[in-house]
């Protein structure tokens, strides 16, 4: 097995989608700003706020998507009762990879503050190091999260693996040279890209604990 573990938090451990539609049909709502809620699907989420406000809303301002980022980060940054929910099988192989003393972290581009949240109402303190899009003060792309983590751990890239359902969590993971793991089971319907890019991919959290034999079998 590999000794450390990094992973993408939304849509690879997390499925916050009925809670970021929710809020996201909250904020429009708050904003005085009608939506074609056909348009409230998962498949709109992954990219930066703005760019999803612009897929549930093609014709929006830039003064109104400013709206719904501030009404959104009011209602979904400090949310009790957050109905997301983990993908089956990863409490358990979170678990089992931490008993087996191997170092896990997460890489977001969620802010701190609902990543934070999230940890503490799902209870994720498992983790080595958390990594969010402002850890530093300013964003950063997944793959300086990547390069950060592995210099201030000290850690082998040879033993390192990325694990992650969006395109951009593989590629990053190979700029960064450590293994591109695709997690088939996160948000979008074409996963094409993801596959393409990705070193293997995976259909269950499970064989995240059976890699080596599955890198044997490529």
């Amino acid at each position: 097995m590999y000794r450390n573990y990094i992973f993408d938090l939304d849509g690879t451990i997390i499925n916050s989608s009925k809670e970021v539609l929710l809020c996201f049909e909250k904020a429009f709502k708050k904003a005085d700003y009608i939506i074609d809620k056909s348009r409230l699907t998962p498949n709109v989420i992954g990219p930066p706020l703005n760019e999803i406000i612009k897929l549930i809303a093609p014709e929006i301002t830039e003064k109104d998507i400013n709206r719904v980022v501030e009404y959104f980060r009011e209602l979904y940054d400090f949310e009790e009762n957050d109905i997301s929910e983990f993908y089956p099988g990863i409490p358990e192989v979170l678990e089992q990879l931490k008993n087996a003393n191997k170092k896990l972290f997460i890489a977001t581009y969620k802010p701190e503050k609902p990543t934070m949240r999230i940890i503490k109402q799902f209870k994720l303190d498992n983790f080595d190091d958390i990594y969010t899009i402002d850890k530093f003060g300013e964003y950063i792309t997944k793959t300086e999260m990547i390069n950060d983590i592995i210099k201030k751990y000290n850690l082998n890239k040879s033993e390192t693996v990325m694990i992650g359902d969006a395109p951009s969590d593989v590629i990053c993971a190979k700029e960064a040279g450590v293994l591109a793991i695709g997690a088939l089971w996160g948000y979008g319907e074409h996963k094409e890209p993801l596959i393409q890019n990705a070193d293997i991919v995976i259909d269950s959290a499970n064989e995240i604990l059976n890699l080596k034999e599955r890198m044997l079998n490529v």
